[in-house]
Formats: C-alpha cells, structure tokens, sequence
C-alpha cells in the first residue's frame, strides 16, 4: 500500500527532475524507490516508469550505471564516489546472491578493469564525518532500484552484518531529509506523508 501523500511527494520530485535534471534529485529519487522495496509497499507509477526504464539499460551496462541514472552532471558527487556507488550496487547484487565478498570484488573489478583493491576500498569506504559507510548505502539502494526485488530476511541480515546497521536505519533518515528539504517547495503538507 502507499500512501497518497508519499505518491504525491514521488510525482513532485519526479516532476522537478523532468524539469531540472540533476544528482541530486536522482540520487533522491533512487533512494524513494529503493525504500519501497524494504518497507514492502508500491512506487508512484511516475517514479516506477522512471526506475523501470533505466534499471533496464543499467543491467545491460554496469559501467554506465551512474550516467544512466542521472547521478552525473552539475553538482555530482565526485567522480570516484559516483564509481564506488556502482561498483558497490553490483557487489551487493552478487553478494546477496551468496558469493563471497572477496569474490564479489573480483568479479566487479573485472567488470570495471579495476582491481580488486579498488572495489574493496569503494564498498569499505567510511565517510569522514560520521564514520558511516555512505557510499556502500547508497549502492545498495542503487542495487535496489535495478533489480526491484523485496528485501528477504537473509538479506536483512547480510546488510546488517556488513554495515553494522539495519537496513532501515539510514533509510528513515533519507526518507525524513528529503521531506524537510522539500517541505516549503512541496504543495502538500510533507509532515503528514508517512515513512
């Protein structure tokens, strides 16, 4: 079920990247798609045609995954960031799939002619500020917004095992930052869309 101020609130957003496409608003957006997926409920069918058609070139295409999600361009994050969030959404995809971590970074390295080492410093980055592994996150929602499947209890499991958090916890809080970032642009009242 979705509720109609959250499907509001997706259309909104979809609509201001219609209008502005930029990083920002699809890093947002992938992250709005990817929460339905743990939280068990449906996308806005705008964000879910946005989602479907690039999800689709990016299986086919891992190395141009953040160029076909709009994640480049004015305001990216920096380049190496943007690489690491797609390397990790592929790690992820692998991983859940039950091969080894080290595994993972093999086989993602190979894909990205980059070594190993590189992919593991990517999904094992911390953010400076908090210590928390923001880039790893993120490409799991990433790896969320590509392969559009449930979130199993195994799968719960892994993610805390890896990030030392439930997969969850970041989510809420990105949830709660777009709202109060859109809160004055958003014509409905965004304090009554429920996460």
């Amino acid at each position: 079920m979705i509720n109609q101020n959250s499907e509001l609130f997706e259309e909104y957003l979809i609509n201001m990247y219609m209008k502005n496409p930029n990083p920002e608003l699809a890093e947002i957006l992938i992250k709005e798609f990817s929460s339905h997926f743990v939280r068990g409920t449906q996308p806005s069918v705008q964000l879910n045609e946005w989602i479907k058609e690039k999800s689709a070139k990016a299986a086919n295409n891992p190395i141009e995954t953040d160029f076909i999600f709009g994640l480049r361009g004015p305001g990216q994050r920096p380049v190496k960031e943007t690489t690491f969030v797609c390397m990790n959404a592929w790690c992820w995809d692998l991983i859940f799939k039950g091969i080894s971590t080290s595994n993972a970074f093999e086989e993602v390295a190979n894909i990205f002619s980059l070594s190993s080492d590189s992919v593991r410093i990517g999904f094992e980055r911390k953010n400076h500020d908090f210590g928390e592994r923001e880039l790893c996150r993120f490409g799991l929602d990433l790896y969320l917004a590509i392969h559009q499947k449930k979130v199993s209890e195994k799968q719960r499991d892994i993610v805390l095992m890896i990030l030392d958090e439930e997969i969850d916890i970041q989510m809420t809080k990105d949830l709660n930052h777009h709202r109060a970032k859109y809160r004055n642009m958003f014509h409905c009242k965004v304090k009554d869309i429920m996460i």
